[in-house]
C-alpha cells in the first residue's frame, strides 16, 4: 500500500542541504532518503526478490509496522431477564390456563385484554387492565436497556465473566 513521505525525512533533508535549499532540492533529497531506508523497504515489499531470479533471498527486513491487534468477538445465544419478565407478568393465570386447555377463545382475548386495554367481553377500552400487562413489559424493557447498556453496562459485565445465557 503506498504512503507519503513521512515527516522525518524532511526535516533531515533540510539539515543536509542548509537554508538556501529550494524546496524542489529538499524533497527530492528527502525522497532519496527515504528510498534508501528500512522503513521504505519493509513497507514496499521484499526488495531482495528480483524476477526470474532463481536464488533464494536472504536479506530479512529487520523493521516491521506496528499493525493494530484485530478484536475477535463471538456472538452467543443470550435470554433477556427483564423483558421476558415483564411479559411473563402480563399472562395470567386465565391465558395460561385457556392455552393448556386448548380454549384458544379465552386465550387471545385474555392477551388482547392485558397487553392492549380492550375488553372484547364487554366492547369498551379499559386502561386498568394494562397494569396487568403492558405496564410489567414496558418496565422490563427499561430495566433492560438502563441496566444493561451504557449507563451501568451490567450485560458487559456478565459477558465478561463468562457467565452463560442470562443478560439484563
Amino acid at each position: 500500500m503506498p504512503r507519503g513521505l513521512p515527516a522525518s525525512y524532511i526535516k533531515k533533508a533540510k539539515r543536509e542541504l542548509g537554508k538556501g535549499a529550494s524546496w524542489h532540492d529538499i524533497f527530492k533529497r528527502a525522497w532519496e532518503l527515504y528510498k534508501g531506508s528500512k522503513v521504505y523497504k519493509a513497507v514496499s515489499g521484499n526488495p531482495g526478490k528480483k524476477k526470474g531470479s532463481r536464488k533464494k533471498s536472504t536479506k530479512r527486513s529487520v523493521f516491521s509496522l506496528a499493525r493494530k491487534k484485530k478484536r475477535r468477538y463471538s456472538r452467543s445465544l443470550t435470554i433477556p431477564l427483564a423483558p421476558i419478565a415483564g411479559l411473563a407478568a402480563g399472562m395470567s393465570t386465565a391465558i395460561v390456563d385457556g392455552a393448556l386447555k386448548g380454549q384458544w377463545d379465552l386465550f387471545f382475548n385474555e392477551l388482547s385484554r392485558n397487553y392492549t386495554g380492550w375488553n372484547p367481553y364487554t366492547k369498551k377500552w379499559e386502561p386498568g387492565y394494562l397494569k396487568k400487562g403492558l405496564l410489567p413489559l414496558v418496565i422490563g424493557l427499561l430495566v433492560h436497556k438502563f441496566v444493561g447498556g451504557p449507563p451501568l453496562n451490567f450485560n458487559r459485565t456478565l459477558a465478561r465473566h463468562k457467565i452463560p445465557f442470562i443478560r439484563i
